[in-house]
């Protein structure tokens, strides 16, 4: 191999090694930055969910205490047979009440009980003797700690077994899981409002949302009558083709899920009875071609157990946003970068090698006595491509020298000759 063409090899990988280098750095450093900026988006926004539930328990708390006022304005009829004589005067006026609160507030049911907890009316049917809030395997601490403390409250709250037949839910609050299990019991909002009339605590009323299988938007509805992770997703993720939304678990399975099904249907959503792992801040759920990144806020009971999980889910596609792009680009601007100095070294170093070709050459033909021959450093391609001061090197002063060479032998061949 010529020592030009050596050279040139030799200064593009000098030109390419570290441009190499740094592009490698960057793209690691590029999706090292990406996949943590997408980390803290997703907590963020999980952090923002957590907002929105809260606020919905104050709108629910608010809905209980109007809810009471109405009732001891225009349900209650005073009496001194005692509240159970007053329950039978006024059920069918509590009745229609509790069915327009359902429809004013986007309720899943309405409870009115008296002061021992003992349900006086419902929003769907007549109440059995025995059915009551504060007793029993179905007793509500929510109810119970309203009634003791005599001020509205709201929490998440867990529903099952006859309580959940008596209210009509216990086939809608069912889940059908992925690998053929079911979900029965029923992950509420709940809030309890103390009734007060004449200056004491004459019952209570209850209502909640029920959390499962309810993640669609009614057209119309209000942020209160909108189901909570429907809520989630309008406030956080506007752009409704967006594969981002929010997700209920309850006993490690997603029991609600406002993420569009992948056939992208109104009725579908993904995640819908997978298995999941709440217990962690975040996780990587994978559903058939599609893997969605989630983080969880948990949900808590009234005496602050966690009793459900509330999660931001996006796909990672959606998370890693313009990455690929940027990668793209990057890569195609650090190939391009990579040819130009690969290119341009290899035709610097290869312009060294043919200047010293060029003097090796001269050097050579004066050995043969052809001194007519000048030791000439430029190359006229060189010059065309090259400063001239890139030239004024000690390649240049060797050429200089051995000119000067030449000459001085030349004279003294010519004064040998004429003597």
């Amino acid at each position: 191999m010529r020592l030009s063409e050596k050279l040139g090899a030799l200064c593009a990988g000098a030109a390419i090694l570290p441009l190499l280098v740094a592009a490698l750095i960057v793209l690691s450093q590029l999706s090292s930055h990406a996949r943590r900026q997408a980390n803290e988006n997703l907590q963020r926004d999980a952090r923002a969910a957590a907002a929105i539930y809260d606020k919905r328990l104050s709108e629910l708390r608010w809905a209980a205490g109007r809810l009471a006022d109405d009732i001891v304005n225009r349900a209650f009829v005073k009496s001194d047979s005692g509240a159970g004589s007053n329950a039978t005067m006024t059920l069918p006026r509590l009745q229609d009440m509790l069915q327009r609160a359902l429809q004013e507030y986007g309720l899943d049911f309405a409870i009115v009980a008296d002061t021992q907890g003992i349900v006086i009316a419902r929003h769907n049917d007549r109440p059995t003797a025995a059915e009551t809030l504060t007793t029993g395997e179905n007793k509500n601490a929510l109810a119970e700690r309203a009634l003791s403390g005599g001020q509205a409250l709201s929490a998440a709250t867990i529903e099952r077994g006859t309580r959940l037949q008596a209210l009509g839910l216990d086939l809608r609050a069912q889940v059908k899981l992925i690998n053929g299990a079911t979900v029965d019991d029923a992950l509420m909002i709940e809030a309890a409002a103390p009734i007060q009339g004449g200056g004491r605590a004459v019952g209570l009323a209850l209502i909640g949302q029920m959390i499962n299988n309810d993640s669609k938007p009614r057209p119309g509805a209000t942020p209160l009558q909108t189901p909570l992770v429907a809520e989630t997703r309008q406030t956080l993720y506007r752009n409704t083709e967006e594969d981002a939304g929010a997700v209920v678990a309850y006993q490690n399975a997603i029991i609600a899920s406002s993420l569009a099904g992948a056939t992208g249907s109104e009725t579908a959503s993904a995640l819908m009875g997978t298995r999941c792992d709440a217990t962690k801040s975040d996780e990587l759920i994978e559903q058939g071609n599609e893997s969605y990144a989630i983080a969880w806020q948990p949900i808590k009971a009234v005496d602050g157990a966690d009793v459900g999980s509330l999660g931001v889910a996006r796909n990672t596609r959606v998370l890693a946003g313009a990455t690929p792009a940027v990668r793209t680009a990057l890569l195609l601007i650090m190939a391009i970068a990579l040819l130009l100095a690969g290119a341009g070294g290899f035709f610097y170093g290869r312009a060294l090698g043919l200047r010293l070709e060029g003097l090796n050459e001269a050097v050579t033909r004066w050995g043969v006595g052809e001194l007519s021959v000048p030791a000439k450093d430029r190359d006229p391609m060189m010059l065309r491509w090259l400063a001239d001061f890139t030239l004024r090197d000690e390649i240049s002063r060797l050429a200089a020298s051995l000119e000067q060479m030449r000459e001085s032998f030349r004279q003294a061949i010519d004064r040998m000759r004429r003597r």
